[in-house]
């Protein structure tokens, strides 16, 4: 991979992250069950903690697998780029 290919992912994800930051479907709102931490997630997908990295597409990919979808993380992200949010996301990949 070059360099200029890599510094294009690295501008993408970070534009990913910060819509999700913003999407107003991940805000807890009164009622709704707390966030999971990071363990909580790994446990979920049948990982353990270990001392090495964390494939957080590959993490997703198995949550999205969990939920009965067949759509991946790379799925969901191009949906949330072009302008959905995540519950949309969910809610269409369920039909």
């Amino acid at each position: 991979m070059n360099v200029s290919n890599q510094e294009q992912k690295r501008v993408r994800l970070k534009q990913f992250l910060k819509i999700l930051s913003e999407d107003p479907s991940l805000l807890q709102q009164d009622g709704q069950m707390g966030t999971r931490t990071l363990p909580e997630l790994l446990v979920a997908v049948g990982c353990r903690l270990r001392n090495e990295p964390i494939d957080l597409a590959e993490l997703l990919s198995q949550l999205l697998g969990n939920l009965g979808l067949h759509a991946c993380s790379s799925d969901m992200m191009e949906y949330v780029m072009n302008g959905g949010t995540v519950d949309e996301f969910i809610n269409t990949a369920k039909q």
